[in-house]
């Protein structure tokens, strides 16, 4: 039996959470996986969880049932990634509410048909440590955006979606008029927050899916998915307005100049930021202004 006193001395003495199931109910855990989840015993766990998959966080970043189909056992899905050599990472709330990442192994159990043990692997630590790298590689440190790195992959991915559904897709670039005369007279400390204030004021008036880089020095860019140019002309003129409009004792005064295009299908690698950096050049000459090419 899979309950004997061997099998789970045996189990217990492993500090991974362990647990055996058929993926619908759960038949045996070690008391680590129980402590971990604030539970008195496993009965009462299964009393109040119908399934230990329904623990795991819903994360783009990690495994969870929606990436699997209503006739699909969790525990069968990751059976067959294992096998390909995939790490299949979750998210699970300890006892303290604190999400907590785990790295899930699973083999069948001997003499049990359809019958698995999964060990949960607690990568926590590493997981954050690669996230911040991830964090330093492609968010600028100063505004706390994407940069130019970031952005460029993003507009690979959105220039897809735009030749695959036949999106529509606009781009804007725009930096601070007369930014060295801010940071001469001013200083490069108050120049530093004038960018941070900038970057929050246009943050806070974007949609969620628009993406917002720091191209560099004073200039960003703002790609939005599934907006014609005439749109993203509206928007960078509003942007624009409520830029001149905003005091601060902390900064002073300033103004932006935009350039906006629509990407096309035709573009090449670089030719919608030349077309869009000639927009900007124009707009620069007046200053305070937006133009559309």
């Amino acid at each position: 039996m899979i309950k004997n006193e061997v099998f789970l001395t045996t189990i217990n003495l492993i500090s991974n959470p362990i647990i055996v199931t058929n993926g619908a109910e759960l038949i045996v855990s070690n008391d680590n996986f129980i402590e971990f989840l604030n539970y008195k015993s496993l009965e009462e766990f299964v009393k109040c969880n119908s399934c230990v998959c329904n623990l795991f966080i819903k994360d783009k970043n990690y495994f969870s049932n929606e990436l699997i189909s209503d006739d699909t056992l969790w525990t069968d899905y990751i059976y067959e990634h294992n096998n390909c050599n995939d790490n299949i990472l979750v998210s699970i709330l300890d006892k303290n509410n604190i999400p907590r990442v785990f790295e899930m192994n699973i083999n069948n159990l001997d003499n049990y048909p359809n019958h698995y043990i999964v060990v949960f692997t607690d990568i926590t630590a590493v997981q954050r440590e690669k996230e911040l790298l991830e964090k330093l590689a492609y968010i600028d440190p100063l505004t706390n955006i994407f940069n130019r790195q970031m952005f460029n992959k993003e507009l690979i991915k959105e220039k897809e979606n735009m030749t695959r559904y036949g999106d529509i897709l606009s781009l804007i670039m725009f930096d601070i008029d007369h930014f060295k005369k801010v940071n001469d007279t001013y200083g490069h400390d108050v120049g530093d927050t004038v960018l941070i204030t900038l970057t929050q004021i246009v943050t806070k008036h974007l949609r969620k899916n628009d993406i917002f880089a720091r191209w560099g020095g004073e200039e960003f860019m703002i790609l939005l998915p599934r907006t014609g140019i005439d749109i993203a002309y509206k928007k960078a003129e509003e942007l624009r307005k409520i830029i001149e409009n905003y005091q601060d004792s902390l900064i002073p005064k300033i103004t932006v100049s935009f350039g906006v295009t629509q990407i096309l299908d035709r573009d090449k690698e670089q030719l919608c930021f030349k077309r869009v950096d000639n927009a900007l050049y124009k707009a620069k000459e007046k200053r305070n202004c937006v133009v559309k090419v």
